[in-house]
């Protein structure tokens, strides 16, 4: 039985707190020393090049669904005057202040507690940049919506920079005691995901975990529902390597599928 946007966007916040601390037992001490270097940057190859091509020196930048808020921190180290990070899960958020604190940081980058779909209004038109980065879209139940949100956060000529798995991803499984990654959904099969196995996909851990919600959104309704936003495509590049830890064994298959993108959008409302 479908739920609410809403019922799902709360199930999944639970199922990202379970997470957290698995997460953190994995990266934390190595996060936490990493960024006493004011000048350590998380992000790697085509996002990074992205990033200073778009320029984001001065600039207000928010990422939506920051997690832990490592990227967001790394957006003040590459030289962003206010940097701001949103995500709905507390205690993933609790461990980004952390290294916020450690950084020095807590003058030029905030987290901010909320449902994506019901962020602060003071928000709205404040930004010169929105990034959202791996693995986002798939846990938006609504995509039309989601791209208003990201729309209404730009300044009039702001842009939003998105790095995500590619959906065509979504037609694999992957493979079990060294098989390979094989194809077993269809492109246009649009049911929802539900699982119950954990969503620790740094240590591989598959715990009895509470329900989280995901959602298969093809890449014409991605490009569509940005356009439909009022923003204009500027940029898209597929990418040829794994960026998800998804099905991982693709990117080195003869017949490898692309395995992620990166889009720069531009707000054309004023």
């Amino acid at each position: 039985m479908a739920k609410t946007r809403e019922e799902y966007t709360r199930a999944n916040r639970v199922a990202w707190n379970e997470a957290a601390s698995r997460h953190a037992a994995i990266n934390n001490d190595e996060l936490f020393e990493a960024f006493k270097n004011p000048d350590h940057v998380t992000f790697e190859d085509e996002i990074l090049e992205t990033l200073l091509r778009v320029g984001v020196k001065g600039k207000s930048v928010i990422q939506v669904c920051c997690n832990n808020g490592v990227e967001t921190l790394s957006l003040r180290n590459m030289g962003a005057s206010r940097c701001v990070g949103v995500d709905s899960a507390e205690e993933f958020l609790a461990h980004g202040r952390q290294m916020i604190e450690i950084a020095g940081a807590e003058d030029q980058v905030e987290l901010i507690q909320s449902d994506v779909y019901d962020l602060p209004r003071d928000l709205e038109a404040s930004f010169d940049i929105v990034l959202t980065t791996i693995g986002v879209l798939s846990w938006m139940p609504d995509l039309e919506a989601f791209f208003r949100i990201l729309q209404g956060l730009l300044k009039p000529g702001g842009k939003l920079v998105m790095e995500e798995m590619h959906p065509i991803l979504f037609m694999y499984e992957p493979g079990v005691d060294g098989d390979k990654s094989s194809i077993q959904h269809s492109y246009f099969d649009d049911h929802v995901w539900e699982e119950t196995t954990g969503l620790d996909y740094y240590g591989g851990e598959e715990y009895e975990s509470q329900p989280n919600f995901s959602f298969m959104h093809r890449l014409d309704a991605i490009l569509m529902a940005g356009i439909n936003s009022g923003m204009t495509l500027q940029s898209f590049k597929e990418l040829d390597y794994d960026i998800s830890f998804f099905c991982s064994d693709l990117e080195d298959s003869p017949t490898k599928p692309p395995l992620g993108y990166v889009m720069v959008m531009e707000n054309g409302k004023s």
